[in-house]
């Protein structure tokens, strides 16, 4: 482009800018004469160059914009938009100015001539074009903010911003964010609006830090005044580690977020998108609220232009007073060093700690191309702050009644060093009074002491604070007892653990409110009263640090905080044991939720609320005296009951049990105290976890009565349910169920949380304390093979069939950073270092590797040597070792820096090694293998100590240390979990029994008393690692699922078949055993059947026998009846007791004669799939028999031969079948889920199918009049129908919790008799009359259980008690008098139940 031709543009910009400012200065002033000036050099220029260009329609399409632009700064004409073109119009002049000079100096020309004028048009253009883009922008922000203000309010609440850290701010006490006094730090405001106005350097970061109190916030809070005036200041966030929401990193992103978009339209309507898209990404780590808030929506409004030149800052002030701050500066300097935030920069303060200077990437001298400038304020030239406390201390005692000399001004300035704070507080401490006369007494003890000293950087400060308490208090003239009441209150109000009122503080101490209250107005120099709350605060947060610090306060003012500990638990006692009692919430009813009764915390004063939550903290900090110790004693003995009801009416059990976890943890070596604690702990763990914790008088109906153990305060109880309970040393705590088989379980080292993993992919987080499903995290796209929770419990990684390592975060549930990926096969393994830096896995591409958990970097090369799969992998205590366990049978130890194998491979197993760990002393390790054995390895020699722990009776596939290394758990595919001692090899104790299916994964608790495991069952259990409670007693019943059951003919006895592989009998009426089991079989018994005579009993059993018993000896009669080249699913005897059929999985059914013991004829053949149940008709001329192929077949007993076609509708296997009493009807139930009833000459179905079930049916009978079918299914239920019209009688019977294998009537009808996949027997009462279920007036028969666990009376619709998952599985339902488990029962009576209104009569 030609000179001439950029002049011209130039000149038709500048042309622009006129037409604006002549429509400004129609009502801003300022305005008229700067374009006065910029119009004379217009046209001089316009002369010289010749430009005869047509400016007409430029004028007249700017005039139209300037226009309608005017009409929109009229309807929102601000200060804030006069600030703009009053910021305009001085630019303005500025550049007309320098130009008016240049026209005078030099003859215009000869400036043409000499080509000069291209130059000054494009300087004259860039100038004022600039300065016209400027206010463009800003007028136009300012519009679109507030067309924008409804859109925001609307959405962008669901941000929850934290308003008390936006920088004007109140902070307490109607007391606003204190900003520099006028005339001082203004050199070093001035570096920072320049840094902020710079758009070419690379430092979109500032670092403002120093020590406490050398007044970083109120630098922070003047550059915000500045910037916003500039329309620069996009946000701010003000830590304070008193304020809750201002101290908390998960506000600090939304609040910036929430700020940005008040700043730009543009940014708020990406960032409305945003939040619409994902609405959950506010609540996850900072990592994905910066991406999601900030990062994704700042990019798209950067790349469309909308922000104009302007780079807008962003101000996070007091960083060290932000818990985890390290979560934000981490992803946010990331950002900001990627050059994701462009356009924006970030001004931040603290004091100088190690971790910020590390999240900064500062170490030193500022490295060649850092993005962060920083300020040390120690470093800010002593002179220069001298001078500015000089002006503050001027300035703020110009505003009093006292006269300070110059002189006196500057000794207190020089005696403040760099401390403003220590100016701050001179101030306070020599004004507070309003008085002249004693604020020159104040002032005189100030000025005496002596100058600062470099020794030490807070001495200055130090002595200050002495001085102010030494005058607060008088110490001269005081009496001792009252200096000891003015240092009793204050080091309360440092000691105790949370602001509180000065009322409490009073009732603490025992001390009138008024002493309190005067105490605190004398010490308004460090603390205050705040308007919102009436708490007391201290002003700044280096007050507490001196008046703790042994050495810094003098020692009359020291707090001793062991001293003050002890005091305040004390009153903590106190205030509990006076005020404490039964009810304390006044709750009317139990039906109630606390929540709906609204004065139910009237009984709760501010200092009770005090001791409860925190007295565990005060008596863990105190001496531990005989004297505090005897309190703590009475108030358990007393009173521990009464605070946890005080608590749950707080709703703050989470404290509760936090603070006992803070007690377990600091009193190691007090055993009495922790025992107890222990004990009161475990049963706030139990009632955590019912509803209780929202009903508060269920802790008494409910939670308390089905407490094992013995509790203070349960012997008081009256008029409540009633239990009769026997228990095997039943240990399972837990049972949480999931929705796939559990692959592997970890908890995190406080305990409070359990990792699963599971076959769909899944990451299950639970919480132990209220034993309820925190998340899932669905991140894995193949099977979750291991998990593993980090030494801080901060994250959680993982290993899957998908070939990866992920890590994630278990209080969000989000992923962190990018997969790890190298191996090339499923990872089977994955496990953290203790110092959380490394990972490590094992893979099915043989190969261990070690990761670097910052960076997901691989460290060195893969770990080779095992030839097979390796399985398990986990690192030595001091992380110098790996172990790995492989399929190839060995046990390998590697050099964690080297990544050699240290000596030779361990070898002893003879099967795959499933799992590996190390001893918490890192010298031995455990190995568990499908040899079904464990072994013990010496670290050091590599040799096996002792022989292999043997017990197991199938492949081990999970083992684990105990935290004292003194005990080895293990868990298995025989379903049991084994404990032994680690010392001797022998195990301790039975096994831990209650999953139904391998037990995949095994962990202790890290305070070593629960284990947690995982199953193929689909659930999560916690153990208790104790032995249990001893039963006087053993308990019968079979170890494994019931397959069959029924009642002997004359109705006395009950026969049961197993997967035990055992045949029971026992005693109807009271379910006793009666003699040993009857053993002979060699695997699973699938049926078993009385002889008419009672005499005899026949079983059939997937060791392809048949074998008979007599019942009086429970000896097997001859040998067995063999044949059947398949299981044997189904037997029966013939009516008249001579013959037996069998049904087998060899897809025939076969007669014996039962005298001879030998087969009659030949197999009877037709079915195509295996046969699962026969029956004689009760004439014995007929057989039926039901297969997997569908059909239901009937047969001539006597020849053999098939009697018609077969009996087809089903559309799955057909697994039972009966004759009716009368042999007319035959009924089948079906993996179809119905019941089908048949007629036995026509061959044919009669009416509609019977639906109800909704699962597979496993067993159909009719009952001994023909009247009715009871079906038990694998929906876990059993059922009885009308068998004339087939409607479903009554309700579903409920009360086993696996499927229903089996069903029998007695012979009177009267009474079912089920078996389950849950190992037990029930026997149901269900007397009849006609064609209903005969009324019941006892309720103890008539309560019904919902599915959340509440027993529930007739005609109300409220739950009466609430019974804990553990026991509903064993639970004698109402119409069970008994059920026989190996495990025990529960039965629950309710003579004197008192509920509703009356529950209050529970406690005398």
């Amino acid at each position: 482009m030609s000179l001439a031709k950029k002049g011209e543009v130039a000149l038709d910009v500048i042309e622009k800018g006129l037409v604006i400012l002549d429509v400004a200065s129609e009502w801003f002033g300022p305005l008229k004469a700067v374009t006065g000036v910029l119009g004379e050099c217009i046209k001089t220029y316009k002369e010289v160059m010749d430009n005869k260009g047509d400016l007409t329609k430029l004028r007249n399409d700017l005039t139209e914009e300037v226009q309608d632009l005017e009409k929109q700064r009229k309807k929102y004409k601000s200060s804030e938009m006069e600030q703009i073109f009053e910021d305009l119009s001085k630019k303005l002049e500025t550049i007309s100015n320098e130009m008016e000079q240049r026209l005078k100096a030099s003859n215009i020309q000869q400036a043409i001539q000499s080509g000069r004028i291209s130059q000054e048009v494009e300087q004259f253009f860039k100038d004022v074009s600039k300065a016209y883009e400027n206010c463009k922008f800003k007028v136009l922000l300012i519009i679109a903010r507030k067309t924008s203000e409804i859109l925001k309010s609307l959405v962008f609440n669901e941000l929850e911003p934290s308003k008390e850290a936006f920088h004007g701010a109140q902070i307490g006490g109607g007391k606003a964010r204190d900003s520099c006094t006028p005339g001082t730090r203004t050199q070093i405001i001035k570096d920072i609006e320049e840094w902020a106005e710079r758009t070419t350097d690379g430092h979109m970061a500032h670092w403002i830090y120093g020590m406490a109190g050398t007044g970083k916030s109120t630098i922070a809070r003047s550059v915000c005044l500045s910037l916003e005036k500039k329309q620069l200041l996009a946000a701010t966030f003000f830590c304070s580690r008193q304020i809750p929401k201002c101290n908390d990193c998960k506000h600090i992103i939304p609040t910036i977020a929430h700020q940005l978009a008040q700043y730009s339209p543009a940014f708020a309507e990406e960032l409305e998108q945003a939040i619409q898209n994902k609405p959950m990404c506010i609540k996850e780590p900072p990592e994905v609220q910066l991406n999601e808030l900030v990062v994704n929506c700042w990019d798209k409004v950067l790349k469309a232009q909308k922000l104009g030149s302007l780079t807008p800052v962003v101000v996070i002030d007091a960083l060290d007073e932000c818990k985890d701050i390290s979560s934000v500066l981490k992803v946010l300097m990331s950002a900001i060093q990627k050059q994701k935030l462009l356009g924006l920069k970030f001004l931040f303060t603290s004091r100088p700690e190690y971790y910020m200077h590390k999240h900064l990437k500062i170490d030193g001298p500022l490295s060649e191309g850092s993005n962060v400038d920083r300020m040390f304020l120690h470093d800010v030239e002593e002179s220069l702050v001298q001078a500015d406390i000089t002006r503050f201390l001027t300035c703020q005692f110009e505003h009093s009644e006292l006269l300070v000399s110059e002189h006196n001004i500057n000794k207190l300035a020089n005696m403040s060093g760099k401390l403003f704070i220590f100016a701050a507080t001179i101030v306070k401490f020599i004004l507070e009074k309003h008085n002249p006369i004693m604020a020159e007494k104040r002032m005189n003890r100030v000025l005496d002491l002596k100058s600062k000293q470099e020794k030490h950087q807070t001495k200055g400060l130090d002595e200050l604070y002495d001085t102010v308490l030494e005058h607060s208090f008088d110490f001269e003239k005081s009496l001792s007892e009252e200096k000891d009441t003015y240092l009793m209150i204050l080091h309360a109000v440092i000691t105790v653990q949370k602001p509180v009122s000065p009322s409490v503080i009073s009732k603490m101490l025992g001390l009138q409110l008024q002493e309190v209250e005067e105490v605190i107005r004398e010490l308004y120099s460090v603390l205050y009263i705040a308007d919102s709350d009436q708490a007391i605060y201290t002003l700044h947060a280096s007050f507490p640090d001196y008046i703790r610090t042994k050495g810094r306060a003098k020692e009359a003012f020291w707090c001793n905080e062991e001293l003050y500990h002890t005091i305040l638990g004390k009153a903590c006692f106190k205030n509990m044991m006076e005020k404490l009692e039964f009810n304390i919430g006044e709750i009317p009813s139990s039906f109630l939720m606390d929540k709906d009764v609204p004065d139910r915390l009237k009984n709760i004063d501010e200092t009770l609320e005090y001791s409860c939550t925190y007295w565990p903290h005060h008596f863990s900090g105190s001496n531990l005296e005989r004297d505090i110790v005897e309190v703590w004693e009475r108030f358990m003995k007393d009173r521990s009951i009464f605070w946890i009801e005080a608590m749950n009416l707080l709703t703050r059990i989470p404290e509760a049990y936090d603070g006992l976890q803070l007690l377990l943890e600091t009193m190691k070596y007090q055993v009495g105290i922790q025992a107890e604690i222990l004990k009161l702990r475990e049963f706030l763990a139990f009632h955590a976890k019912g509803p209780g914790v929202e009903r508060t008088p269920h802790l008494y109906l409910s939670s308390l009565p089905f407490w094992q153990k013995d509790f203070l305060g349960k012997q008081s109880l009256q008029n409540i349910i009633n239990l009769k309970k026997c228990f095997q040393q039943s240990r399972e705590m837990e049972c949480w169920p999931t929705s796939s088989r559990v692959e592997a379980v970890a908890i995190s080292q406080d305990g409070k949380l359990i990792a699963s993993g599971d076959w769909n992919g899944i990451i299950t987080i639970w919480n132990v304390l209220r034993g309820k499903e925190v998340r899932q995290i669905n991140g894995h796209s193949g099977y979750v093979n291991s998990v593993a929770f980090s030494p801080d419990g901060t994250r959680i990684v993982s290993g899957s069939d998908d070939k990866t390592v992920k890590i994630w975060d278990p209080a969000t549930g989000a992923q962190i950073g990018e997969p790890f990926q190298s191996h090339s096969s499923k990872v089977y393994s994955v496990a953290f270092s203790l110092d959380g830096t490394k990972i490590v896995s094992g893979s099915s591409d043989k190969t261990v590797r070690i990761w670097n958990v910052a960076t997901a970097a691989l460290i060195g090369e893969p770990l080779q040597g095992h030839i097979d799969y390796v399985r398990s992998v986990a690192f030595s205590p001091d992380v110098t070792k790996i172990v790995s366990g492989s399929d190839d049978k060995t046990v390998r130890i590697w050099d964690t820096a080297t990544g050699e194998q240290i000596g030779e491979p361990l070898q002893g197993h003879s099967d795959y090694v499933r799992s590996v760990t190390f001893s918490p002393d890192g010298t031995k390790i455990v190995s568990g293998s499908d040899d079904n054995t464990l072994r013990v390895w010496d670290v050091a020699t590599g040799a096996q100590i002792r022989e292999s722990l043997q017990g197991h009776s199938r492949l081990v596939n999970s083992v684990a240390f105990s935290p004292d290394g003194t005990k080895i758990v293990s868990g298995s595919n025989d379903q049991t979990i084994r404990i032994w001692n680690a010392a001797t090899g022998a195990q301790i104790g039975e096994p831990l029994q209650g999953h139904s299916n391998w037990v995949m994964s095994v962990a202790f608790s890290p305070d070593g008393t629960k284990i947690v495991s995982g199953s193929d069952d689909k659930t999560v259990r916690i153990w208790d690692a104790a032995t249990g409670p001893h039963v006087s007693e053993p308990l019968q019943g079979h170890s494994n699922t019931v397959y069959s059951v029924t009642f002997s003919p004359d109705g006395t006895k009950i026969v049961s078949g197993s997967q035990d592989k055992t045949v029971r009998i026992w005693d109807a009426a009271t379910g006793a055993q009666i003699r040993e089991p009857l053993q002979g079989h060699t695997d699973e018994v699938h049926s078993v059947a009385f002889s008419l005579d009672g005499i005899h009993i026949v079983s059939g059993s997937d060791d392809q026998t048949v074998r008979i018993w007599d019942v009086a000896t429970g000896s097997q009669i001859g040998e067995p009846l063999q044949g059947h080249t398949g299981s044997v699913w189904s037997v029966a005897f013939s009516p008249d007791g001579t013959k037996i059929v069998s049904g087998s999985a060899d897809e025939t059914v076969r007669i014996w004669d039962e005298a001879r013991a030998s087969q009659i004829g030949e197999p009877l053949q037709g079915h195509s799939n295996r046969v699962r149940s026969v029956a004689f008709s009760p004439d014995g001329t007929k057989i039926v028999s039901g297969s997997d192929d569908q059909t239901v077949r009937i047969w001539n007993a006597v020849t053999g031969a098939q009697i018609g076609e077969p009996l087809q509708g089903h559309s799955a296997r057909v697994w039972s079948v009966a004759f009716s009493p009368d042999g007319t009807k035959i009924v089948s139930g079906s993996t179809d889920n119905t019941v089908r009833i048949w007629n036995v000459a026509a061959g044919a179905q009669i009416g509609e199918p019977l639906q109800g079930h909704h699962d597979w049916m496993r067993s159909v009978v009719f009952s001994p009049d023909g009247t009715k079918i009871v079906s038990g299914s694998y929906d876990k239920t059993v059922r009885i129908w009308d068998a004339a019209t087939g409607a479903q009688i009554g309700e579903p019977l409920q009360g086993h919790s696996d499927w229903v294998m089996s069903v029998a009537f007695s012979p009177d009808g009267g009474r079912i008799v089920s078996g389950s996949g849950d190992k037990t027997i029930r026997v149901w009462e269900v007397h009849a009359d006609g064609n209903s279920l005969v009324a019941q007036t006892d309720i103890n028969k008539l309560w019904t259980l919902d599915d959340e666990g509440w027993v529930h009376f007739p005609n109300i619709s409220h739950g009466i008690v609430w019974i804990p998952p553990q026991f509903r599985p064993l639970l004698c339902r109402a119409q069970n008098p008994f059920l026989i488990s190996q495990q025990g029962y529960t039965k629950i009576y309710f003579p004197e139940y008192v509920y509703g209104e009356d529950w209050a009569k529970c406690w005398p």
